[in-house]
């Protein structure tokens, strides 16, 4: 083994608590070690981090860190000093005294990281210090900021290119956890990064659990899935401020620790609540789509969408917020027609050249949530990857797949209708049609004469409406202007060759006990070490988390080590944790153990 080897798995060891890397993450640091640049698609709980932090306590010189947000940053900066890295901050949450002693402290070459935002970094009198600085690595995370192809584009990131210029011989490391290929291609042409390496890790998130619900007596689903989850941390999201304010004043009523968060509240307001979130003070953020970007929270046990996603990408992203710490986390997605209808009436307020790529966007939506194939699989396809397993075991359309019948001749019978009637009319119209209805507008286009004319009649309204929209979601017909139907060259399987086609039934709600995960895991043990890590945080001023994760936690209640020695084993206890904590966590454990008689 190398010099280099060792030192990496002994860097790796020492502060971040663990024996081996996660898939992918070697490749990429020993690609940072060897100087050259790298761009990283890590879905988010990956370990992006890791891969620019490792090198960075082991490359020469500083690494600057280019990060979006004020809060995430400061979060990593926590989490980093905890373990043993020397790591600072720049930005406007800081003292003008207080940036200055951190300025000279980093010519005293007393840091290893420094974080900053792009806006600070691209200061013309702040570029001239950093310029003068020993610098041996950039990192830009949520590099798809760079990319106006991307969820989150944001102007100021597409002036890192300067960095560049400013450190020619500087290897940069590019990071982000959703990048199509578009985006991809985008930040590669914007950073200047066609002679460095990209690596693409898989964007199947295993221990996530997708789910989709009928939009039905909603708020009670609600309240029955938050009582089953007491004491964990989650994030629902709403696609209105008002609706975020509704539920969470709902919430509170019936005794949740819940508080809302939206762009409407005052900077500091929403600061101090996505700070009590971040500590275990408040369980629940019921949220519009400003918040996610900048939690680094790996605890956060589930995500609702209480309204309908206007795009998968960010459907992923905000998904992506649950199970970081790699635990079990579940995915719920409510899903209604009318919420289609009302992203419908906003896209006809865009500029007309965005709003067939809107279009494009909400009918992917759409087709993930009446579609009956794994969620993993049609997420997976969405990033351009292949997924081959069967049956991923954590979907509600592979847990169970009973819900579903044999629709074929009902298909039949709707894409006859829209065949008949000239393929010039929207749903409404041609389930009028199927169902016999005698309204002028059928009258006077005399498709009362046709023999599709009342055959829908033995169905309810409903069905036909639903199967209208799960054979648009399979891609048997196209939806054009004002909602006109037209049939595609799939539908002719079905209408000629006798395709089967099954239709999803929407379920209201599912019983969790068929997929709850197992282990041998002392409950009442992981609650007590959950409460000591809580003391301790709030004593440091830091976040639980940043103490240990729940993974670290739920192996120390599965293994109860009572010496130093077993401690160590834990994964995420590193030497200065050990130190600092080690004692504290064994006590805890031997107290549970006499106490319970073991």
């Amino acid at each position: 083994m190398s010099r280099i080897e060792t030192d990496k798995l002994a860097a790796l060891a020492r502060y971040f608590g663990y024996t081996s890397f996660r898939p992918m993450q070697e490749d990429v640091i020993d690609n940072v070690l060897a100087g050259r640049d790298t761009l990283v698609i890590m879905p988010t709980g990956g370990g992006k981090s890791l891969c620019y932090q490792l090198p960075a306590v082991l490359l020469e010189g500083l690494t600057i860190v280019v990060s979006p947000l004020i809060s995430l940053m400061k979060d990593q900066v926590d989490s980093l000093t905890e373990s043993g890295v020397s790591a600072t901050v720049l930005n406007s949450s800081i003292s003008s005294s207080q940036s200055s002693q951190r300025i000279a402290d980093l010519f005293r070459g007393r840091y290893d990281l420094l974080y900053l935002a792009p806006e600070r970094l691209l200061m013309e009198g702040f570029m001239e210090i950093v310029r003068k600085l020993p610098v041996g690595l950039i990192a830009i995370d949520e590099a798809h900021c760079i990319s106006e192809w991307g969820h989150d584009f944001r102007p100021e990131y597409r002036q890192l290119r300067e960095v560049r210029r400013m450190f020619p011989g500087v290897p940069v490391i590019a990071l982000t956890a959703t990048a199509t290929d578009q985006v991809q291609r985008d930040i590669v042409n914007q950073l200047d990064l066609t002679d460095g390496k990209v690596f693409k890790a898989s964007f199947v998130r295993e221990n996530l659990y997708y789910e989709v619900r009928q939009k039905q007596e909603t708020y009670e689903q609600i309240r029955r899935y938050l009582r089953s989850r007491a004491g964990e941390s989650g994030i629902i999201y709403c696609g209105s401020r008002k609706g975020a304010e509704s539920l969470t004043t709902r919430l509170q009523r019936d005794g949740f620790k819940a508080e809302s968060y939206h762009a409407g509240l005052p900077a500091k307001e929403r600061d101090a609540r996505q700070e009590a979130f971040i500590r275990d003070d408040t369980q629940i953020i019921v949220a519009t789509i400003a918040f996610g970007m900048g939690i680094d929270k790996p605890n956060v046990r589930y995500v609702i969408h209480y309204d309908l996603p206007k795009n998968l990408e960010g459907y992923y992203q905000e998904t992506g917020r649950a199970g970081r710490d790699g635990l079990r986390s579940e995915c719920i997605l409510f899903y209604s027609y009318g919420d289609r209808m009302k992203i419908e009436y906003f896209i006809g307020d865009k500029h007309p050249r965005h709003q067939a790529a809107a279009r494009r966007q909400l009918q992917q939506v759409m087709a993930f949530a009446e579609s009956t194939v794994c969620r993993h699989r049609l997420l997976a396809e969405y990033f351009d990857e292949r997924y081959e397993r069967p049956n991923c075991g954590m979907c509600d359309n592979c847990t169970n797949p009973t819900n579903q019948i044999d629709a074929t001749v009902q298909a039949q019978k709707f894409l006859s209708a829209v065949r008949r009637t000239g393929e010039r009319f929207g749903a409404t119209y041609v389930i009028d049609v199927l169902l016999g209805s005698e309204n002028a507008k059928v009258l006077m286009n005399r498709h009362s004469n046709l023999p599709v004319f009342g055959i829908g009649k033995d169905r309810p309204r409903r069905e036909w409406i639903q199967l209208s929209r799960q054979l648009l979601a399979m891609g048997y017909m196209v939806q054009g202007d004002y909602n006109v139907l037209k049939l595609t060259r799939k539908s002719l399987d079905i209408l000629l060759n006798g395709e089967k086609v099954f239709m999803k039934v929407m379920k209201k709600e599912r019983s969790r006990a068929a997929v709850e995960p197992a282990g041998a895991v002392d409950e009442d043990l992981f609650l007590r070490l959950r409460r000591l890590r809580k003391r301790l945080a709030d004593e440091h001023d830091v976040p639980p988390y940043v103490i240990f994760s729940d993974a670290s936690l739920r192996e120390m209640a599965g293994h109860r080590p009572t010496s130093t020695e077993a401690f160590r084993q834990i994964s995420g206890v590193g030497d200065r944790k050990l130190e600092m904590y080690g004692e504290l966590f064994i006590q805890e454990i031997v107290a549970h153990e006499e106490g319970a008689g073991r």
